[in-house]
């Protein structure tokens, strides 16, 4: 453990092993951090955290604040952050609102600069969040997503896995694994197919994703029938990928992305 003599830390935190901490860090005394840590200077981390391990918290990050909600009355309420992140210098990440709720975020993410987590999102794995993009509350975000810098992610909005959302993108529909959308509002541009390659997707799987594509976007159904269909193609998919899609959009609230630019 290697604790710099400007940190400011609250002797109820609990600390795991080796972890460096940096000048002028502040650590409170509801905070719970793990082992193999390294937070850099600046740093606020606050509230009811609990951090994992190996975790890189860089300069002037501050983590467990209290949620940007006018409805908020100071109640207990959490962030828990898993292992192996990368939270860039002025990223922000608030608590919950409601009593006892919690902000989760999973873990290998990466927040570039001035990215903003608000209350209750809840952040899988594997995702990277470019500078300044931004979720409002109750946002969930799967593995592997892709949010481009200057994103902007309307409260209550679900962003698919392996989605990539290009710079400067208003979301506000929820966002179905697999696709790639930008633009404001956004739109639908075709399959993550790159990403999806990256991440070792075969041929074969990636041209399956491309004919759901079709099927929900090409085709001019309703969404009823383009379900009936994607049921059908679910049958020879030996991956799940099709059935991770069906299960995405049945279960939105807000309504999934349906307008695509493709002609």
């Amino acid at each position: 453990m290697e604790i710099h003599k400007t940190a400011i830390i609250d002797p109820n935190a609990e600390l795991g092993e080796g972890n460096y901490i940096g000048p002028n860090v502040v650590i409170d005394k509801n905070v719970k951090l793990g082992n193999n840590n390294w937070i850099g200077p600046g740093a606020i981390i606050t509230g009811y955290t609990t951090i994992g391990n190996n975790n890189r918290i860089f300069g002037h990050a501050y983590i467990g604040a209290p949620p940007q909600d006018v409805a908020f009355k100071d109640d207990e309420t959490y962030v828990k952050i898993g292992d192996n992140n990368i939270i860039r210098e002025f990223s922000t990440i608030h608590r919950g609102t409601a009593p006892g709720s919690t902000t989760i975020i999973g873990n290998n993410n990466f927040l570039m600069v001035g990215a903003h987590v608000a209350h209750n999102c809840k952040i899988g794995s594997n995702i990277v969040m470019v500078n300044c993009a931004s979720l409002g509350g109750y946002v969930e975000v799967d593995d592997y997503a892709f949010l481009g810098g200057f994103v902007i992610v309307h409260q209550f909005t679900r962003i698919g896995s392996y989605t990539m959302c290009g710079i400067l993108t208003k979301i506000t529909k929820d966002v179905p694994p697999f696709m790639l959308v930008d633009g404001n509002p956004a739109t639908v541009h075709g399959v993550n197919i790159v990403g999806l390659r990256r991440r070792g997707f075969s041929a074969e799987r990636r041209l399956l994703i491309q004919r759901a594509y079709k099927i929900l976007y090409r085709e001019r159904n309703s969404l009823k029938t383009s379900l009936e269909k994607l049921n059908e193609l679910a049958i020879n998919d030996k991956n799940g990928d099709i059935k991770i899609l069906i299960d995405f959009i049945e279960k939105s609230k807000r309504g999934i992305l349906l307008k695509s630019n493709v002609k």
